[in-house]
Order: structure tokens, then sequence, then C-alpha cells
């Protein structure tokens, strides 16, 4: 294959990734709709003469133009400048905008970030808004969507939209083709995600996995509760043989949230508490809520034994370890972070997780967790607060 045939091929694949990442878009709502192959120009010469390859239009009727490249090519992108500059001419649109795979070669990323930054400088005259990455484009398009929302709402929809951006990633066919080298001209969705998660499942060697198939549609347990598990993945080997990998997903740009809650009773049965005082103290926490209320006596007590209790306190907050349910799809082994501050996308075995978990501070009791009461229920449960690291 020739090097201009492979670089129209890669280009190919990296349009059909940006189609992907559309439909997601589109899914959650992000967008209203989106047009793909975008034409316009003038109507007394040609109404059709100038392209791109995506439009996307937003609830307040806000429209951008998108193009994918997986080269940065000065004669290439002055193709695209062209478009953009006469489309906008034409068209109400308020952004055009280059994205380019987030797997590309380190060359092709410094000159997709050179020219971002002389668009940012003002060292071009340009049409073209921004070139960015695909997951710099979702923060963009997810900025945009949230602007002006309450707070609340948003990090809960964030947290949900987090959740099915992970079943997504591991269920795009693209990905699995890249890694099992089907086609290694393929650029995936969100690849260095899906690459992170496969390592750290520790599955070395692809090309005796079949399939991979991930749901958010895991069971709730017994009482009704959530269970851990955000994200199921099943994977199918060659032999016949499958396996489950439980994740539980988090994104967060708080210190502290609440990550788990549960009537006293539950939190002396998981534990195996069996010291009667020390479920008098927790029983009294709970009827008080708060731990000035608490008494210093129960309160000495609490400091003195709980920490005793950390490590299987952490697992079944984090993991649901030793509580309700399937511990093969609703107990969760591994931890999906996403940190809006730093932008960071990490992935944890739960063990390892645990580890800098036991060595946060801060905590009551001599606990990694802040202990308090939710809304509405105090005397009927205890609430905990966390670090999500």
């Amino acid at each position: 294959m020739s090097d201009n045939t492979s670089k129209l091929i890669h280009g190919i694949f990296g349009k059909m990734s940006l189609r992907d990442l559309m439909q997601l878009l589109k899914k959650q709502g992000y967008i209203s709709k989106y047009q793909e192959t975008f034409r316009a120009g003038y109507r007394d010469i040609n109404p059709k003469q100038f392209y791109f390859q995506f439009l996307i239009m937003f609830d307040d009727n806000e429209r951008w133009i998108v193009h994918s490249t997986t080269s940065i090519r000065t004669d290439r992108i002055n193709i695209q400048q062209w478009n953009a500059y006469h489309i906008k001419k034409v068209e109400d649109i308020k952004k055009s905008i280059i994205v380019y795979p987030d797997h590309i070669s380190d060359s092709e990323r410094d000159n997709a970030r050179s020219y971002h930054n002389k668009i940012l400088n003002n060292q071009i005259y340009s049409s073209i808004d921004c070139v960015v990455s695909q997951s710099e484009f979702y923060r963009m398009v997810e900025e945009k969507y949230f602007h002006g929302k309450v707070v609340g709402q948003q990090k809960a929809l964030q947290g949900l939209d987090f959740e099915e951006k992970i079943e997504k990633i591991l269920n795009n066919r693209k990905n699995f083709a890249k890694w099992t080298n089907v086609d290694e001209l393929e650029t995936g969705l969100f690849y260095p995600c899906f690459q992170k998660i496969m390592n750290v499942i520790g599955i070395n060697d692809p090309s005796t996995v079949k399939g991979l198939n991930a749901t958010r549609d895991v069971k709730l347990l017994s009482s009704g509760g959530k269970p851990k598990t955000d994200v199921l993945l099943m994977v199918t080997f060659y032999d016949g043989s499958t396996k489950n990998y439980t994740f539980s997903c988090k994104r967060t740009s708080s210190n502290w949230v609440t990550v788990h809650e549960y009537p006293v009773d539950k939190f002396i049965d998981v534990l195996q508490i069996d010291d009667p005082f020390l479920k008098k103290a927790l029983k009294e926490f709970q009827r008080v809520g708060g731990k000035r209320k608490l008494g210093s006596e129960f309160t000495r007590y609490l400091e003195r034994e709980l920490p005793k209790y950390n490590k299987k306190l952490a697992k079944w907050v984090y993991g649901g370890i030793g509580g309700d349910g399937n511990p093969d799809t609703q107990w969760a082994y591994y931890m999906i972070v996403y940190q809006n501050e730093t932008l960071e996308f990490r992935i944890y075995k739960l063990e390892e997780y645990i580890e800098d978990i036991l060595k946060v501070k801060g905590g009551h009791f001599g606990t990694p967790f802040k202990w308090t009461y939710p809304s509405g229920g105090k005397g009927k449960r205890i609430q905990l607060k966390g670090v999500v690291l």
C-alpha cells in the first residue's frame, strides 16, 4: 500500500470516528442535531461550492462546522480555511473547528497544537477557530451545553454521561480493530482511554479476544439500590471462555463528595461488628446525625475502634465488596476516574485505589470519610463523604 493510499484510508477512518462522536453527542443531548456533508455557497454562482464534513446545531440554534483530519499540513488545512471563510460569509456559523484523533503520532500532535496556538495568538489570519483533539472537542461541546445550568443538575448529568461515554468507548468496533491490529490505520474513538482500560484489566494478548460487550444495564440490588458497578464489560475469548470486568465510574470537580449511604444496621452487618459498645456508638451517631452532638465518650471510642475496619469499609464504599449484590456483576473491581480540574482520565484496580484512599487525611473517627446524614434522613441513615482521587 502506497503512503498516499495509507494517508487517505487513515483520513477516512478519522472521519468515521468523528461520526461516532457526533452520534454520542446527539444521544447525550449535547447537540440538538448534526448534518453530515455540509455544503454552502453563493446563490448566484454555486450554492454548494464550499464543504465541511459536519454541521452541528445546539438547542439555542447556534451552529458550528466541524472537520476531521489526521494530518495537520499547511496545504491541506488551507483548503478548510478557504471553505470555512466562505461558509461563514453566507451562513450563520459561530465556530469552525478542526478535530484530530486522540491517538496520533507525537509529531502530528505537535503540528496540531502549534497551528492551534498560532490561531489563538493571532499569528495567522484564520477562519478556523480552533484545532483540537476528540477529547477537547467533546469538552467544548459539553461546556457549551452546560453553560448556565444549575450546578447540581450539571454534576448529575455529567456523571451519567461519563458512564455512557465509557460504555461507548468499550463497545466501539474501531477501538477493538485497532487494539487487535485488525487495521493499524484505524483511529478509534477516545482510543487512549480504551487502551488504558485494556492495559489495567490485564489482557496482555489481544489476539485471544473474540469480542467485547459493555453495558450500563446492570440489575439493581435486591434492596432496590444501585450497585457499585456502573459499566459491566463481558470479554469473550476464542477458547470459548468469558470473563466479566466491573467498573465504577467517577467524575467530579469536588474534593469531598457523597460516596455511600446506608442504615446503621447495614454498616454493622457488612463490617461484621460484634463489639456491643461500638454498635451502640454507631447507632447513637445515626440518631444524633453528627460528630458534634455525639458526645466525647462515643467519639473517642469510634476514633479508637473504627480505624480497624477502614480497609473493609473502603472496599464496601467504593466497590460494594462484602455488601449486597452479585460479586461477579454488581461489585466493582476497577475504578475509572475523570477529574474535571486536571482533565485527567485514570483507571485503577480497586485494591490499588483503596490503598491510596486509606492515606486520605481529614476524615472523621480515624477513617478516610466524613460522616453525616442525608437530607431528610437524620436518625434513619448514615451518609459518608469521601474523596475521588
